[in-house]
């Protein structure tokens, strides 16, 4: 049974992103049955039956694309310009870079993302700025890079408080290594195929969801951390252009933590936040600041509050009788009061 032939609408530029691909995947069957048509005489009808069906779909896909191009002619580009330029920022790339990158003649982009320019970049160009950024596209035009959302700005405060909480020593960080074989079912799997050398190889996916991350492997060791809001886990990872960056997780499995443990339908893991899905980079400093404060006080002396308390109640006696809600009353008083 010959395999479904799809062919996507586009209403959206993610839905052009799957059509893009779909096109080139039915541009190489195309290729290869016309390889196999070649080398096969016997099959000939049936390979000429199925190329024709697929240069019928494959039109039929060109066409949804051609559409959506003409649709999108007029984008609305005002923060393409200034999103452009904080992204080539943030990479440390200028534009004749992209350029390159994009296979366009130099000059085309800067010239037409000029602010007195009447031109607009091509729908394909707009896409293949963002798949190389690895930004949504409708975030790429409708977006200021540059303006925190709230809620980005909630997270920000977030991060601050973890870092006063830290450096006051009200919270206290553990060190919980870098060996990936150590944390396998929670934020590491194992590979069936090891290194050349026989050894075990592993795979950045907390959870298991190694698909919802774009981290690939650690950077520095892992903290973890008793909160108000439950455990918490730190981790330095770097991503697969070695991009280094945070997420924080909660935990919210099982008290007898397992380390082998590992089941996709039972998660033991919330995410909090990634810095690498943050756009502006803002939030990778404040990460960048709680990491080195965590650091700085991975060897302060800790005790719990009931020993702090212990402690202040023998060293501050009379403050603490004071306040214990009882008149106190100097040895030998009592004997003088009229209600003896």
């Amino acid at each position: 049974m010959s395999e479904e032939i799809k062919v996507h609408p586009i209403k959206s530029f993610k839905d052009y992103g799957l059509a893009k691909r779909n096109s080139e995947e039915l541009t190489k069957k195309i290729s290869s049955l016309q390889l196999d048509l070649e080398l096969d005489d016997e099959e000939t009808p049936k390979l000429e039956s199925r190329i024709v069906e697929i240069e019928q779909k494959l039109e039929e896909q060109k066409n949804f694309i051609n559409g959506f191009i003409n649709a999108q002619a007029n984008y609305d580009s005002k923060f393409l310009g200034s999103n452009l330029d904080y992204l080539l920022k943030m990479h440390g790339l200028r534009i004749s870079d992209l350029e390159e990158l994009l296979g366009v003649s130099a000059g085309y982009v800067s010239r037409t993302v000029n602010p007195d320019s009447k031109k607009r970049l091509s729908v394909d160009i707009v896409w293949k700025i963002s798949a190389i950024f690895q930004v949504n596209v409708d975030d790429l035009l409708n977006i200021d890079f540059q303006i925190p959302t709230q809620s980005l700005c909630d997270v920000i405060a977030f991060f601050k408080k973890l870092k006063q909480e830290t450096d006051e020593a009200t919270i206290h960080w553990n060190n919980q290594g870098n060996k990936e074989e150590d944390h396998v079912g929670i934020f590491f799997r194992e590979l069936e195929e090891g290194g050349l050398d026989g050894t075990k190889r592993y795979k950045y996916a907390p959870d298991g969801n190694a698909n919802e991350t774009k981290a690939v492997g650690l950077m520095d060791d892992i903290f973890s951390a008793e909160t108000s809001i439950g455990q918490l886990y730190l981790l330095p990872l770097e991503d697969q252009f070695g991009e280094k960056g945070y997420e924080l997780y909660r935990y919210t499995g099982r008290e007898d933590y397992n380390q082998n443990y590992y089941d996709s339908n039972d998660p033991d893991l919330e995410l909090i936040c990634s810095t690498f899905d943050d756009k502006s980079n803002k939030l990778k400093g404040k990460c960048d600041e709680l990491f080195k404060s965590v650091k700085l006080h991975e060897s302060d002396f800790v005790i719990s509050e009931s020993a702090k308390s212990l402690i202040d109640r023998y060293l501050n006696p009379k403050k603490n009788n004071a306040s214990d809600g009882f008149m106190n009353i100097p040895d030998g008083i009592d004997e003088e009061l009229p209600f003896n």
